[in-house]
């Protein structure tokens, strides 16, 4: 048995065979069968003795290297699981980046350590392995797994560093195109406001900006090797947005694997690219493998690579805005530039407009010539260089050429004028002066007058031929055909003188226009079509839809077919324009046509209209495609969803049927085997299904991208941007509708799936229990027999010692005459033997009588054990269900995930997971209560069998177990009978088991009961754990404090016994001391001579290391160098210390308080709950959350966390991995333990205190002045390099502070909570607040003790509060105190104020004799949209959503996540609501109730008016602050009401009507309404009954005055308001078309019956808002609406606004 025992494959296993061995091992060394063995059995014994102590060190070797292996798998696990999980997106990157290397250094250093621990281990596992451990299998497995793990937790580390790497490069790029950016729009700013000019700009400006402007593009183009530097760097930046996945991508995403990794058979090697398909989950993404194989593979080791659109775009974009700022720096040298040539030819015009003849006859010939000639060379540079300028438009230039022409007219004028002004001037000479020589001759004046003018007509001629060859050349503009048709007339006026040569010319350009009508004529007909192709930007799935554009489609390619004679006409006329102009001779080259751009234009639109064509026929061929797919996925997956709706309402009918004995059981399983197995044949039909949906919704997108690709490139090539809409895609409705159908594929399979293994377990434990049942019974009454024979025995063993007592008594008369009758001796003797015999036989019967009742002991004690170990294995199964329960909860979450991806919103996706996960719990609950009649008989059985357990257990205190089953019987009044018939059953030792199980029925009725007693005992069980938890945890801090006094008292004791060796040395060398002074005295009296030439020598003083006197700081050791020098000692107290006079232990008593500090507020204290930390003390709501989080943060700031409860300190990770501190409070907690440990300066690398932390910016002055003051209260300002609390003072000389801070904490303000009052108070005056714990000496703050409370609407509701809304009186607090009255007592009473609501809870359909809800009949279409919302908006405003089936009161979330109403009245619905919770008052922050909400404009007057009058007709107005019903003079006073509301909903006018009768469409008040419903016999709620419409009679004088009313309510996005359309149009908040839009939609429809003089009738809607109104008769007879129509209006089908509304629709359409 020994050598074949198995070996345990993990230390639980090993644990339990150690025992069994043990218990083996003991029966082997207690065997009685050994001492009568021979010796050869001896041997063997002996032997196995050996062989099992030798098993024994085996095991214990086995159990340790097992454990030690798995400590070392759970660490590699851990590290594995933290980094598998970090998320490598883009989110935060510039702050985890940081963190993430520190972690990635330390996480390095970790690993070298452990590879150190995991080489001993594995030389302590080849040791066993070398020795042939028996187990060592296991051990080999142990280790291998430990090694694998290992090697993979080593190729995840390298994972991280090409990520590290990676996202670094990525985070340094954006942050360098973001600064170079920055840069650019500096430059750009610059530029803009630095060179502006204008034509007032001086000349000399002007020089001058055209100099900083070429020196301002030398540093522009300091940024082009930057720019180029990003735009290289862009194409290598890996890509981080898909790694979200909330981000949705287009086109596939490329993943490339930096390790290798292997699932199954699948796997992918470093280096290998996948195509990304899932990534919902962080941890795992879903890859299709090089092999088209999808698998599973961490995340970690996936890239995404390069390239990257947003680094490229960025990257372009900075390209680009260099570009654009060097284009901008080009025009504005261009428009200087022309400004300079402006001003010199204006310079010149002017000079020239002031010369004179008196100043021209002064020059000569080459001095004036060269004026006209400057003016000639500034002109031609200024019409070079305003090409392009801003500054000078044509009208400008002509301007400009006006002024020049009149320049050189007035130059010109003087020319020729000059010889004349000569001749004058020599005339009067000669006339005045006296001759002094002969008169010239005339030749020399005729030469110069010649010669002018000669210049003259040169000059002439040259501006003739210019501007002849300036008209001759044509420029078109865009109304070009109009300017060839004026140039044409032109030269046919002109072509009289020259005819010949420019009849070429006329027909070029009549052949132009004709080319140029023939282009707008095609480029009209494209643009149309063109628009036509960018109106549609999705397909449909509706196959009418697609059939429809398919159709116009085709008609769209025959139009283009019939006009292709355009392209052909255009293309010819083309031609004609290229031969006429080829027809123009060389020496007329100026008056040819540039048709290039024309051609171009030509072949862009053939392009373009070929493009159209190609476009359509794609388009067809894909629409095509689209509607075989859709048909084929329409009718599959109809069939598959009647096929789950039926296969669901058979599951529910299996689920809801009763189970009565095993028979029906069994028969109950098999049909659900069935079920389950026909659910499981579907699964490929899903798959092909959803297969088939994800071929649908690709083609689709493929469609969809087709569409913007080709509205893109139109964009692009006509420069036009095309309006789009917003549009979801029709692919993402059919991916919803085939993961909402394969979501109740899977939840189908999992209901069948569990609730099949139940019926199995539940059949196999009934099984069981029948067969231990009767095996019970065997055993019982074989312990009755066995009894029975005791007794007898021990009846004869008392007649038997009579007997020898009687004997012994005749002994001694048979002695007394021993000696006198020998004879009578003898007899005796052998009278006595005889007896003595007979006693010793009946002894040995009684020792076997005793060895008998042992073994029957022993067999009750291996049944006892095997009990036990079927409670076990049902405990196992029972945890193996609650395991299978998780799993496939965590499978549905994982759905829920998968799901979440073709979400197109957040908050959608976020909603889908609580419904899937409030589906679970609700299945687990549906087992509870919904289908209790499945979960009866397993439960019965299991209460049963743990009462028979019990019983068996406890057999000697069966008594005790039966009055503790009285006092539960007591308890639970509805038990009385079972529990009695169990007591007689137990009484008459179980005969009666049979009969129980034959009950299961009678117990059905109890199990609600019996649960909830479960329940108790379980949160009895709860409270006895924590109890005893808090107990051990108070013995462990009791000890705790008992050691450390201990070891203060040690300490103590060692201190004076120092100071006693110390006093007895110093007596000893005073003594010594004494004898020497003594022998020294005598030797000076014997040689007094000698006394003046004797010398005394200094012996030098033993001193100690300064580095060995070390002092305890707050977080680490402190010398006491340094403390002198921070002036807490002094130096003397350091010679001391050096000297040795002093120890450290007596100075750190001294400065205690600058090491350690006085104390931090430790926890906080209760009456009732004893101490505990903060965290626990928010959780138990005795501390508000702030509250909580400054005092840990004034905790972490004075150097520790502290754990009140063991009288622990720990640094802040320490406490959130016990879970002292929750995990979203550490980010701020390890900030303020940075004031004790110090601040990092990530420039220098310097540690900071708090003030220079401040000071640098690195936290703010608040936070700051909170975590200096903790300090101070504690002990003084924290030096984190020394780590010491110092003065106020001295830290403000040490710059630890600054004088900004010192003086904030001299006025000591208020940083922190009262955790009573939540007032703000200073820590030292909350420090005075709290008590000193006697034995641990923590400063405690007293928490509030929790009044009485009973459940209320939504919380909890203080007895008080119902005392002050009269709802109780003293007497019930007194009853209450007393015992006399409990909190179900006050619940009862008071139930229709805290529970519940007589609110109209659903539907009674009398034509089909079912309830239902609201949402139900609407989806049926037994209620219209708007009445449904109004009575669930009733129901909400009330207390509750009621589900009238099963009788169940839900709030909204509730509801919603049950499915009892839809998501889109959710919204709504919560609004309703908060007439339950409460609003909050905008300006105060207070919560008010729904009467406040309407008087401060909260809520729309006339809705919340309809919830008010909702509320008061189901129980009463609703107090929000106490979560209960009040009555109406309790409301009065609170505010709650007034009389005018009262008034308001007492008046039965229309106003006040605000719910409708579906059954005779009137307009009622809700009590009005709550007047024609039923009540339901069995649940007590309100019904509204619904009519059957077949037996109603169509009565025409019903019909009359009838009056439906539409509101429009708009919602202010600011304060969630509600408000009419007037005062939101008044606000602003929208404009006045749509005020007026939605006006018109606001309206009061009423019918009526007019008759005429004549007695006929006819009946007309009015609306009673505008005067609107429609004969009914009229508009059937002119086809406005149809008689089937207006049939279903009488029936009751359409209500009377849907009836307008389709009249009013078909009117304004006609008339348009």
């Amino acid at each position: 048995m020994i050598e074949t025992a198995p070996w345990g494959d993990d230390p639980e296993t090993i644990e339990k065979q150690i025992m069994s061995h043990n218990k083996h091992h003991s029966s082997i060394q207690r065997s009685s069968e050994v001492d009568r063995a021979r010796d050869e059995l001896v041997r063997h014994f002996l032997l196995l003795k050996a062989l099992s102590f030798f098993r024994v060190s085996q095991l214990r070797d086995l159990q340790n290297i097992i454990e030690e292996i798995s400590r070392a798998i759970m660490w590699v696990n851990e590290k594995e699981e933290e980094e598998l999980v970090f998320d490598w997106g883009d989110k935060n990157i510039d702050h985890y980046i940081p963190k993430k290397q520190e972690a990635y250094s330390r996480l390095m250093r970790d690993l070298e350590e452990k590879e150190k621990e995991l080489s001993k281990l594995k030389v302590k596992a080849d040791s066993l392995l070398s020795n042939n451990h028996p187990a060592k299998d296991k051990i080999m497995a142990y280790t291998e797994t430990l090694q694998t793990q290992w090697s993979w937790l080593l190729q995840i580390t390298k994972c991280i560093h090409v990520h590290l790497k990676e996202n670094c490069a990525y985070s340094q790029f954006f942050k360098d195109a973001h600064e170079t950016y920055a840069k650019l729009q500096k430059e750009h700013e610059t530029i803009q406001s630095k060179f502006k000019c204008d034509k007032n700009t001086s000349l000399e400006n002007l020089l001058e900006l055209l100099q900083n402007l070429e020196k301002e593009k030398s540093r522009i183009m300091e940024n082009k090797r930057n720019v180029q530097s990003l735009v290289n760097k862009s194409k290598s930046v890996v890509r981080l947005k898909p790694r979200n996945p909330e981000e949705k991508s287009s086109s596939p995403v490329i993943v490339e694997a930096l390790c290798d990794f292997k699932q199954d058979q699948k796997g992918i090697l470093k280096g290998d690219d996948g195509i990304l398909k899932d990534n919902s989950q962080r941890s795992k993404w879903l890859v299709t493998g090089p092999g088209g194989l999808d698998m599973s593979i961490p995340s970690v080791c996936l890239l995404i690579p390069p390239p990257n659109p947003l680094s490229i775009g960025l990257a372009n974009k900075n390209e680009q805005y260099y570009e654009a700022i060097m284009g901008i720096w080009n025009q504005l040298f261009i428009n200087i530039k022309s400004l300079i040539s402006w001003q010199y030819c204006v310079k010149d015009i002017n000079y020239i407009n002031t010369l004179t003849m008196s100043m021209l006859s002064k020059m000569r010939p080459d001095e004036y010539r060269s004026i006209l000639k400057r003016l000639e060379t500034h002109y031609q540079e200024f019409l070079r260089h305003s090409q392009g300028s801003e500054m000078f438009g044509d009208e400008e230039k002509k301007v400009i050429q006006g002024h020049i022409d009149q320049a050189q007219t007035h130059y010109d004028t003087l020319i020729v004028q000059l010889p004349t002004y000569g001749n004058k001037t020599s005339k009067v000479t000669k006339t005045t002066v006296t001759k002094v020589s002969s008169a010239q001759p005339p030749t020399s004046t005729l030469s110069l007058t010649l010669l002018t003018s000669l210049q003259e007509l040169r000059r002439r001629l040259e501006l003739a031929e210019s501007g002849l060859t300036n008209h001759l050349h044509i420029r078109l503009g865009d109304n070009s055909v109009h300017e060839c048709s004026v140039h044409i007339q032109k030269l046919q006026v002109s072509s009289v003188l020259c005819s010949g040569k420019l009849e070429r010319k006329v027909q070029e350009l009549a052949a132009l226009k004709s080319l140029l009508q023939s282009l707008n004529q095609a480029e009209d007909i494209i643009k149309v079509h063109e628009a036509r192709l960018t109106e549609k930007e999705t397909s449909s799935v509706d196959l009418r839809e697609v059939e429809n554009y398919r159709t116009i489609l085709k008609q769209m390619k025959g139009e283009m077919d019939q006009k292709r004679d355009l392209l052909t006409n255009m293309e010819s006329e083309l031609a004609k324009a290229v031969h006429w102009n080829g027809q123009i001779s060389d020496p007329f080259h100026k008056c040819d046509v540039d048709l290039s751009k024309y051609s171009e234009l030509v072949g862009q639109l053939s392009d373009r209209w070929r493009r159209i064509q190609t476009q359509i026929d794609s388009r067809v061929w894909d629409l095509e495609k689209q509607e075989k797919q859709l048909q084929h996925y329409q009718k599959s997956s109809t069939s598959l969803n009647e096929w789950i709706d039926n296969a669901r309402k058979r599951q529910d009918s299996l689920q809801t049927a009763k189970l009565c004995d095993i028979q029906t059981l069994m028969d109950h399983l098999n049909q659900q085997k069935a079920l389950h197995l026909e659910i499981k044949g579907k699964k490929e039909k899903v798959e092909d299904v959803q297969k088939n949906a994800d071929t649908c919704a690709g083609s689709i997108k493929d469609y969809e991208l087709q569409l913007a690709s080709y509205s893109s490139g139109l964009e692009t090539l006509l420069n036009i941007p095309i309006k789009r809409t917003m549009l979801q895609s029709p692919a993402s409705a059919v991916r919803r509708e085939a993961v909402d159908m394969q979501t109740h594929y899977i939840e189908l399979l999992t209901r069948s799936s569990d609730y099949y293994k139940f019926l199995g377990e539940l059949l196999k434990n009934m099984e069981e229990l029948k067969m231990r049942n009767t095996k019970i019974e065997l055993l019982e009454e074989e312990l009755r027999r066995l009894k029975e024979e005791l007794r007898d025995n021990g009846l004869k063993n008392k007649s038997l010692e009579d007997e020898m007592a009687r004997y012994r008594l005749e002994l001694s008369h048979s002695k007394d005459q021993l000696i006198t009758v020998e004879e009578v001796k003898r007899t005796t003797a052998m009278q006595a033997n005889a007896a003595k015999e007979n006693l010793e036989s009946k002894q040995s019967q009684l020792q076997d009588l005793t060895d008998q009742l042992t073994r029957v002991k022993y067999q009750l004690e291996e049944e006892k054990r095997k009990r036990r170990l079927a409670e076990e294995r049902y405990t196992s199964q029972q945890e193996e269900y609650e395991a299978t329960v998780r799993r496939r909860q965590k499978e549905l979450e994982e759905l829920n995930w998968g799901k979440m991806d073709l979400e197109n919103s957040v908050k959608d996706k976020e909603r889908e997971i609580e419904r899937l996960k409030m589906q679970l719990n609700e299945e687990e609950a549906r087992r509870r209560t919904a289908e209790s009649d499945i979960s009866k008989t397993s439960m019965m059985v299991h209460e049963s069998q743990s009462q028979y357990n019990e019983v068996r257990m406890e057999r000697d205190s069966l008594l005790n177990k039966l009055k503790l089953m009285e006092q539960e019987k007591s308890n639970y009044q509805r038990l009385q009978e079972e529990l009695n018939r169990i007591k007689l059953s137990l009484d008459n030792e179980l005969r009666n088991k049979q009969r129980l199980l034959d009950e299961n029925n009678s117990f059905s009725k109890e199990l609600t009961l019996m649960k909830s007693q479960f329940d108790m005992k379980e949160v009895n069980l709860r409270q006895c754990e924590s109890d005893r938890d808090r107990i051990d945890r108070e013995r462990l801090s009791l000890k705790t404090e008992i050691e450390r006094l201990m070891r203060e008292l040690k300490i103590v004791d060692e201190r004076y016994k120092n100071r006693l060796v110390m006093s007895e040395k110093e007596v000893t060398n005073l003594t010594q001391l004494r004898d020497s002074l003594q022998q020294e005295i005598e030797r000076l009296r014997q040689k007094p001579s000698s006394f003046t030439r004797q010398t005394q020598t200094d012996g030098k003083v033993p001193t100690i290391d300064p580095s060995k006197l070390l002092f305890d700081g707050v977080r680490h050791k402190v010398t006491a160098h340094q403390l002198c020098d921070c002036g807490i000692i002094s130096k003397v107290t350091l010679e001391e210390l050096l000297k040795g006079k002093k120890t450290v232990d007596e100075i750190a008593k001294d400065i205690q308080r600058h090491l350690k500090g006085s104390g931090v507020i430790a926890g906080m204290t209760t009456g009732s709950h004893g101490k505990m930390p903060f965290t626990e003390a928010k959780n138990r709501n005795f501390l508000s959350p702030e509250c909580a989080l400054l005092l840990l943060e004034a905790q972490a700031a004075t150097g520790h966390i502290v754990d009140p409860a063991f009288n622990e300190k720990m640094p802040v990770d320490s406490a959130c991995s016990r879970g002292i501190v929750e995990t979203e409070d550490r980010d701020v907690l390890v900030t303020a333990e940075a004031a004790s440990v110090g601040f990092k300066d990530p420039h220098s690398g310097k540690v900071l205190s708090v003030g220079q932390a401040c000071s640098h910016g690195y936290i703010d002055r608040d936070t700051a002045i909170r975590l200096l003051q903790a300090q101070e209260a504690v002990g003084g300002i924290l030096d984190p390099a020394l780590s010491v609390f110092l003065p106020k003072d001295q830290a403000l000389d040490r710059k630890i502070i600054n004088e900004d801070l010192y003086r904030a904490l001299n006025k000591k303000p208020a940083c922190f909570l009262d955790p009573i009052t939540g007032e703000k108070i200073a820590y030292n005056d909350l420090k005075k607040k709290c008590r000193v714990e006697p034995v641990s000496g923590l400063l405690l703050i007293s928490g509030p003790e929790k009044a009485l409370t009973v459940k209320g609407l939504r919380g909890e509701v203080s007895v008080t509060d119902l005392i002050n809304s009269e709802l109780l009186d003293e007497t019930d607090l007194q009853k209450l105190n007393e015992g006399k009255l409990t909190s179900k007592d006050i619940e009862d009473k008071l139930k229709s104020y805290l529970y519940g609501s007589t609110c109209i809870a659903g539907i009674f359909d009398e034509a089909n004799d079912r309830i239902m809800p609201f949402y139900q009949a609407m989806k049926e279409g037994l209620m219209m949209r708007g009445t449904t919302l109004e009575l669930l908006e009733a129901q909400a405003a009330s207390g509750f959503i009621v589900d009238p089936v099963n009788n169940i009161f839900l709030t909204v979330e509730e509801s919603v996540k049950r499915g009892l109403v839809g998501k889109e009245f959710k919204s709504k619905l919560l609004s309703a609501e908060k007439a339950v919770t409460g609003y909050t008052d905008p300006s105060t922050g207070k919560t008010i109730s729904l009467f406040q909400a309407i008087e401060n404009d909260l809520i729309e007057k006339g809705h919340g008016i309809r919830l008010l009058e909702a509320q008061i007709a189901s129980g009463g107005i609703i107090d929000p602050k106490e979560s209960h019903r009040i009555d109406v003079d309790v409301a009065y006073k609170r505010g709650y009401f007034d009389e005018e509301m009262n008034e308001i909903l007492t008046y039965e006018g229309d106003d006040t009507k605000g719910f409708f009768d579906p059954n005779t469409k009137e307009n009622l008040t809700y009590i009005q309404l709550k007047e024609r419903c039923i009540t339901d016999s069995k649940t007590g709620l309100v019904l509204l009954p619904l009519r059957d419409k077949k037996k109603a009679q169509k009565l025409e004088e019903s019909r009359t005055n009838v009056l439906r009313k539409r509101r429009v309510v708009i919602v202010d996005p600011d304060t969630g308001l509600e408000m009419s359309v007037r005062e939101a149009y008044h606000k602003e908040l929208i404009d006045y078309d749509t005020f007026l839009d939605l006006s018109e939609q606001e309206c009061e429809w009423e019918e009526i019956t007019i008759k005429g003089a004549d007695g006929s009738s006819h009946l007309v809607i009015v609306d009673r808002k505008t005067g609107t109104q429609y004969d009914i008769q009229d508009c059937l007879d002119r086809g406005i609406v149809d008689k089937k129509f207006y049939d279903q209006y009488r029936d009751g089908t359409l209500t009377l606004t849907q009836f307008a509304d389709q009249i009013t629709s078909k009117s304004s359409s006609g008339e348009i």
